[in-house]
Order: C-alpha cells, then sequence, then structure tokens
C-alpha cells in the first residue's frame, strides 16, 4: 500500500466528516464511534458532494435526492443510488489521517 498523509486526527472529531482534496480529487473522511472511513466526496447517483449530506448510524446520505450509501463500504442503500461509492483504506498513525489513494 502506499500511504498519503492527508490531515491530522483533529480535523474530524468524533461522530463527524471532512472533505479533502487529495491528488485533485474530494475524499470525504468520516470518524464515526472511534471507526475512521473515506469515501469518494461525490454521489454516483448525480455528482453532489456527499459531505452536504447527513450521517445516519454507518449511512451517508446524499442532500440532492435522498439516496444513500453504507459508508463502511460503499454499497448503495437507498435509491436512487444504484452504483456503489469507492472506498479507500484509511488509518491514524500518531494523529496524522493517511489513505491508500493508489
Amino acid at each position: 500500500m502506499a500511504w498519503t498523509q492527508i490531515g491530522d486526527e483533529s480535523d474530524v472529531p468524533v461522530n463527524s466528516m471532512y472533505l479533502y482534496t487529495v491528488m485533485g480529487e474530494g475524499i470525504t473522511v468520516y470518524h464515526l464511534a472511534g471507526d475512521w472511513y473515506a469515501t469518494a466526496d461525490r454521489c454516483t447517483h448525480q455528482d453532489c458532494s456527499l459531505p452536504e449530506g447527513d450521517v445516519e448510524e454507518n449511512e451517508i446520505v446524499c442532500a440532492c435526492h435522498g439516496g444513500a450509501f453504507d459508508i463502511r463500504t460503499g454499497v448503495a442503500t437507498r435509491m436512487p443510488c444504484i452504483e456503489p461509492l469507492e472506498t479507500y483504506p484509511i488509518r491514524v498513525v500518531e494523529g496524522r489521517i493517511e489513505i491508500d489513494f493508489t
């Protein structure tokens, strides 16, 4: 894996999300109950920015049309979303957030 530092743990308090730009791509980082996840920024249904939506348990709900994805797997869980959301391996090392963006 090729780990890339993208930010600090303090950027994303527990039960929140934060949008980073990594190599020109939007990446949404989620910190849920102590677990870390990273997904693409844009909804696969209609290119809406997911950080504008709401987190409901383990799902990100798109603000544009109410579709949803499982943050942990990227699987579309609510219509009109059908295509999965890209996810990325993520870790926190010594307070730094790192993802594998390969």
